[in-house]
Parts: structure tokens; C-alpha cells; sequence
């Protein structure tokens, strides 16, 4: 449905372009009548060869200028870094054979003329996805004003290389060049120039794309070779996010949340290993799906694509944390004192330890100063003294569900650090 609606746009287009084209003609010759345009026909090309350049000192270049326009962008393959567009170019020359007096003519000031009967230059897209051939046929017909101006404007479909920079995919901007050169001729011989040095392409009749937006239009004369007949035309597309951010964004941030709560789960529950190992197989995928979105090249890979292998890293040490503090969780043994102390630091207490000792240095102070009665009924026995049970802290169950709240705390740390470097990457 989509793709009728952009070709019913396109040819809405083409028509609006052709219709004005049409009227400016009607104008131009509405008080002639056959005769006088075929007595013209005849008078022009008596003695007219499509085999030498329209000048009439040689040793001059024929100056060619190049007007594009652009319809509609038909496919963008980022895969295989293959763009179509659908397009046209309008070249304009002047040929000194090809004047005439209106007035002698029923005030004729244009025709159109089949290509096969005009010298016409041979204009090449030298940086094609297929075959390197010149840009129109004999479909095309041109138009000679009595001035000797003479214009040519083929279209069609243009498919061209592109190198695709995917780096910061789905908000990436791309930039493609069409190398459009004059062929067969030297600089001395004819010159393809930007039509009244004008800077970009023509998007009146655009028709805009659902999935890439046209930022930018630039010509330019390149040199992309030792010539001067080659002209640059660049288009800057911006890709339109939202599809990618609602299917495929959204879903892995829901992931890194839901990944650190592995923790929460109850051992006895069973369920910990293979949550977890359900969550990597989630990020598996999703990078999966990237991947197929990515041209199969190196330089530059996708930010996002370093973002979901870091990712699965946290996933992997998730797993194995997981099943360590599972181990811990049904140890009988006594705690060791390397558990404690990793523990200890994981917590941060270390950094607490000044506070514990004036702590101390209070609590003695204060029970300096009890009652020497009750110090003295301490004593006899007649106060019984306080029994210490073993805190849950002490056992491995204990031990191992203050590893579970801690890890889960930092992990969850770890997401939005992730999240937020990404974010402030992508942003730049």
C-alpha cells in the first residue's frame, strides 16, 4: 500500500512537471500553423550533422551546462550499499545552426526535436551499481529555441554505489554521490558545468520517502578523476528512527532492566539459571536482527552493535554470578574469612570503617558510666547476661543473599551507565 501511494506521488509529479513543460510549448507557437513548422524543419536541418560539435571555432569548447532534478528515492539497500533514485538531468548548449526569425516563421520561438536528429553529448553516471551507460535514449526529444538555444532533459532511474557509514544506526545520516561526467570529449573540446552555478538539485517535485528523509541536495565539479568534465551531485539522507527505536530499542532497554533482577529470584524457586540464560538468548537475537541491517564490512560497525556485545558480557558474567552465589547459598561449611572480606568490600563498608571506631570510642564511654549497682547485680548474678544468637549473616545463606542484593544494585548501575554513555554517543 505504501509503495502505490509513493509511485502515485511520483507520477503525480512527473505529470505537474510535464504539464508546464506542455503549456510553456502551446505558448511558443500558438500563432503557427504546419506549414510554417515544416518549411522551419526543413530550413534548419538542410545541411544540419549530428557529427560535429555546434561551434563554429573549434579550437573553442562547447559549453554544456547541467540542470538535475530529483523525483522520488526509490530504494536505499544499506546491506549492499546500492542506492536508486528516480530523477532526471536537463542539459542546455547552444548551437549557431539552429537560429531562426520568429517573425518568418508564424512567430515560432521553440521546437521539439527527436534526439537522433541533434548533436547531443554523451553523459555518463561513471559510479553505477550495473553497467556504466549513457543517460537517456532516443525517447527523450529536445527542445531548440530560435536563439540556438538547444535543451535535452533524459530521466530515469539512477542506481549508484554509496558507501554507508552505519556507526551511529538507527539515527545515522548518510551521504551519496552521483559522478555524472561528459564522455568522449577533452576539456578543450566541450566543458559540463553547473546550469547558472547553482549549488544543489532541483526537489520541487519530490516526493518524500517513508523511511529516509532528504536533508541535503549539493552539486559541485569533482575531480574525482584528472577531468573537469565530471560533476558531483550528493544527496544527505537522514533515517527516520522511530521504527527501529519502537522495535528494536525499546525492546533490548526493557532487557538490560529486566536482567539484573535475577538476583531477586528466590534460590529455591529453581528458576535462576534458566532466567538468566533466557535473557542472553534475547540479546543473542536482537543482535542478530542488527547484523542483518549492517553491511557486511568492518569499518565503521555500529555503536549499537559494540552496545549489545557488552551487553551479553554483563548477561554472561550474570550467568556465572548466578550460579556461584547458588553454590554459596547450599554451602554447610563455616564462612570463610575471603567471603566476608569480599563482601565487606562489595558494600563499601571499608570506607566506613572511621565512623565504626568512634562508634566504639562512644560506647564505651557510655557504659563507663552505668550504674555501679547494676555493673554489681551483673556480676552476682542476678541479671542474667545477654544471649548472642548467630545473626543470618554469619551462615552461607546469610552470606550468599547479601551477594544477591549487592550484585543486583550494581548491575543495575551498570545498565544506566550503559544506557547513558550510549545516549550522549549517539547525541554527538
Amino acid at each position: 500500500m505504501m509503495m502505490m501511494m509513493m509511485m502515485m506521488m511520483m507520477i503525480k509529479s512527473f505529470y505537474s512537471f510535464l504539464f508546464v513543460n506542455s503549456v510553456s510549448l502551446f505558448i511558443n507557437v500558438r500563432g503557427a500553423n504546419y506549414n510554417n513548422g515544416e518549411r522551419l524543419l526543413v530550413d534548419l536541418f538542410q545541411n544540419y550533422s549530428t557529427d560535429i560539435r555546434p561551434i563554429q571555432n573549434l579550437s573553442e569548447p562547447t559549453i554544456i551546462s547541467l540542470y538535475p532534478f530529483i523525483f522520488s528515492l526509490n530504494n536505499f539497500d544499506e546491506v549492499s550499499g546500492v542506492i536508486t533514485i528516480v530523477g532526471g538531468i536537463s542539459l542546455e548548449w547552444h548551437d549557431f545552426r539552429l537560429t531562426w526569425t520568429p517573425s518568418n516563421y508564424g512567430d515560432i520561438m521553440k521546437l521539439l526535436i527527436p534526439k537522433k536528429k541533434l548533436w547531443v553529448p554523451n553523459v555518463f553516471l561513471i559510479n553505477p551499481a550495473n553497467k556504466m551507460e549513457a543517460i537517456g535514449n532516443d525517447d527523450f526529444l529536445g527542445r531548440i529555441s530560435h536563439s540556438g538555444i538547444v535543451q535535452w532533459a533524459p530521466g530515469g532511474l539512477f542506481k549508484s554505489l554509496c558507501n554507508v557509514n552505519m556507526y551511529k544506526f538507527p539515527f545515522d545520516t548518510q551521504s551519496c554521490s552521483f559522478y555524472l561526467a561528459l564522455w568522449d570529449y577533452f576539456p578543450m573540446e566541450a566543458l559540463l558545468i553547473p546550469s547558472s552555478n547553482m549549488s544543489y538539485i532541483d526537489t520541487l517535485y519530490y516526493s518524500s520517502n517513508p523511511l529516509w528523509k532528504l536533508e541535503r541536495t549539493v552539486m559541485k565539479n569533482s575531480y574525482l578523476i584528472t577531468t573537469e568534465n565530471v560533476i558531483e551531485l550528493r544527496i544527505n539522507l537522514k533515517r527516520k528512527s522511530l521504527y527501529f527505536v519502537i522495535n528494536m530499542l525499546a525492546p533490548i532497554l526493557l532487557l538490560s532492566i529486566l536482567n539484573p533482577l535475577v538476583f531477586a529470584l528466590p534460590v529455591e524457586s529453581g528458576e535462576r539459571v534458566s532466567y538468566a540464560i533466557t535473557i542472553f538468548l534475547s540479546f543473542a537475537v536482537f543482535l542478530t536482527l542488527i547484523s542483518e541491517n549492517m553491511p557486511k564490512s568492518s569499518e565503521p560497525m555500529s555503536l549499537l552493535s559494540y552496545f549489545l556485545i557488552v551487553t551479553m558480557t554483563m548477561s554472561t558474567l550474570i550467568c556465572i554470578l548466578t550460579v556461584v552465589t547458588m553454590r554459596l547459598h547450599f554451602k554447610n561449611s563455616k564462612v570463610s574469612k575471603t567471603a566476608a572480606t569480599i563482601l565487606q568490600i562489595l558494600q563499601l563498608k571499608y570506607l566506613c570503617i572511621p565512623c565504626k571506631k568512634y562508634k566504639k570510642k562512644s560506647q564505651i564511654q557510655d557504659n563507663s558510666n552505668l550504674d555501679d549497682g547494676f555493673a554489681r547485680n551483673i556480676r552476682e548474678g542476678k541479671v542474667e547476661p545477654l544471649k548472642v544468637e548467630p545473626v543470618e549473616e554469619d551462615t552461607w545463606k546469610g552470606v550468599a543473599e547479601q551477594y544477591d542484593r549487592v550484585l543486583m544494585y550494581y548491575f543495575f548501575l551498570i545498565v544506566f551507565l550503559q544506557w547513558m554513555m550510549l545516549l550522549i554517543v549517539m547525541s554527538i
